[in-house]
C-alpha cells in the first residue's frame, strides 16, 4: 500500500510539472499560428481584394477555424475572432494583444489595416519571444518542482 501511495504521489507531482510545461508549449504554439495569420493577412488583404469573413474562413489559422464556427460570424466577423483568440490564449495580455489586433480588421483603408498589422506583428514578436524564453526556463523547471513536491509529499507521509 505505502509503495502504490508513493508511486501516484511522485506521479501527481510529475503530472502537473508536466501540465505547466505544455501551458508554456501551448502558448508559444498558438503565437506562433498568430504571426504566420497576421503575416498571411498582411500579404491577402491587398492583393486579394476579398472580404473580410471571406478571408478568415479561407485561412487555416486556429484562430480563424474557431471564429468560422462563431454563431454570430457572418454578422460580426471581428468580433467572432476576438472571441476565438479570447477562448484560445490563457494569457491576458495575450489576449490583449488579439481583441486589439482583431478590432482593426476591416476597421479602415488597405494602407491603414497593414500599418496595423505591422504593429500588431512587431508585439506580438514581442510576445513569442517572451514566450520562448519562459518555455526554454522554466519548462524544465516545473517537471523538477512536480517530482520534487512528489518526493516531499511522500516523506511527509512515511
Amino acid at each position: 500500500m505505502r509503495l502504490a501511495g508513493s508511486v501516484l504521489l511522485i506521479s501527481a507531482g510529475v503530472i502537473w510539472g508536466i501540465g505547466r510545461s505544455w501551458e508554456l508549449h501551448t502558448r508559444v504554439g498558438l503565437l506562433t499560428q498568430l504571426e504566420a495569420l497576421m503575416q498571411w493577412l498582411t500579404t491577402e488583404i491587398p492583393y486579394s481584394a476579398r472580404p473580410l469573413p471571406e478571408l478568415i474562413r479561407a485561412s487555416n489559422s486556429p484562430f480563424c477555424r474557431e471564429a468560422a464556427e462563431e454563431p454570430g460570424f457572418c454578422t460580426d466577423p471581428c468580433g467572432a475572432l476576438a472571441g476565438a483568440g479570447a477562448r484560445l490564449l490563457r494569457v491576458q495580455k495575450d489576449r490583449e494583444l488579439f481583441r486589439d489586433f482583431a478590432a482593426g480588421l476591416g476597421a479602415s483603408g488597405t494602407e491603414g489595416q497593414l500599418g496595423h498589422l505591422r504593429l500588431c506583428m512587431a508585439r506580438a514578436r514581442q510576445h513569442l519571444t517572451e514566450a520562448r524564453e519562459a518555455q526554454r526556463e522554466r519548462s524544465r523547471l516545473y517537471i523538477g518542482l512536480g517530482v520534487l513536491f512528489g518526493l516531499g509529499a511522500w516523506v511527509l507521509l512515511i
